[in-house]
């Protein structure tokens, strides 16, 4: 009992250790501030500095770990208490998932969709941190104000602008004359670096297909080549095989013709045939039909080849059932 509840301590507490490997391989800037308690990952998302608390629970990972960002953001995976709650890998988490993974799915989600700050600067809101009725830190306020709003609206907007630089060095004129026309429009995102990097990737796999094609049209006449000697070999392997199937069966016939027990009936038949042909000498003999010198000389001759050919049946015979008793 005591060496089973031991090796279920150890497994729990080597499962434990695994987890907090994988958040310190999957992601970057993984601070310890309590041993295989609590750590803090930074990162950064939409140009602001952000972490996110990991903090394990005794029976972790039995239990969900307990995620909390900060600053506070406005996210649908964050509850009023800034505590990551929605997220799909946290939903689902158990102890054959990766803690690493989780928080990193979350990092990513926040690094494409910079979520706005609650209580930033200039914004004109600010985060209040308080004790709600059933003892958990509360920090809501501002949340659903209009200043707040309109922050949240200008972030997203200078998010966009962010993510074409370019943009900001044309003036309200070109921007509004750029807008007007599709092809200058079009002829402006096509000098857009991401864009011509882009296009240099497809003009680079455009060049390697063409050159894998040109390699492979010189290959062809080998591959021709090659195909009609399978083709050649197939039809001399037809051949073989018609001929190896013919001499199979000459090969069968002529074994059953020659087996000792196919030889031995053999010449009880034509032990049989001698007997009877000296039987019509002798009927020929009587009615008269010739002498008594060819009656002597064909009978005997008849009679002598059916006893020999019984001698021999015998013999066989007597050959075999000594090799049956003997196992052959």
């Amino acid at each position: 009992m005591l060496s089973r509840i031991f090796r279920e301590t150890e497994n729990a507490a080597v499962n434990r250790k695994r987890q907090i490997d994988t958040l310190k391989i999957f992601n970057d800037h993984v601070t310890e501030i309590q041993e295989d308690v609590e750590y803090r990952v930074e990162f950064s998302a939409g140009g602001h500095g952000m972490t996110i608390q990991v903090s394990l629970p005794p029976e972790f990972p039995l239990e969900k770990p307990v995620l909390k960002v900060s600053p506070q953001i406005d996210h649908p995976w964050v509850n009023e208490q800034c505590k990551v709650v929605s997220a799909p890998g946290l939903l689902n988490f158990t102890v054959h998932s990766d803690l690493g993974r989780v928080v990193q799915a979350i990092i990513r989600e926040f690094e494409r969709r910079p979520p706005p700050l609650v209580g930033d600067a200039g914004g004109g809101t600010s985060t209040t941190h308080h004790t709600g009725e059933n003892g958990q830190e509360s920090c809501t306020s501002g949340r659903t104000s209009p200043p707040y709003m309109m922050l949240a609206f200008a972030q997203q907007q200078q998010q966009r602008v962010l993510s074409f630089p370019e943009l900001l060095d044309l003036s309200a004129a070109e921007l509004e004359h750029l807008s007007q026309s599709e092809d200058r429009l079009d002829e402006f995102i096509d000098k857009l670096p991401p864009v011509l990097k882009l296009n240099n990737a497809v003009e680079d796999m455009i060049s390697k297909n063409e050159e894998l094609a040109k390699e492979n049209l010189t290959k062809e006449p080998q591959l021709e080549k090659l195909r009609y000697g399978v083709q050649d070999k197939l039809e001399a392997l037809a051949i073989l095989k018609d001929s190896y199937e013919s001499l199979s069966q000459e090969y069968q016939r002529l074994s059953d013709k020659y087996a000792p027990s196919s030889i031995k009936e053999s010449l009880r038949l034509a032990a049989l045939h001698s007997d009877e042909e000296s039987e019509q000498i002798a009927e020929q003999f009587l009615s008269g039909k010739i002498s008594v010198e060819q009656f002597v000389s064909m009978y005997l001759q008849k009679r002598t080849l059916s006893q020999t050919r019984k001698t021999k049946e015998e013999k066989l015979g007597s050959q075999l059932k000594e090799l049956e008793r003997a196992g052959y």
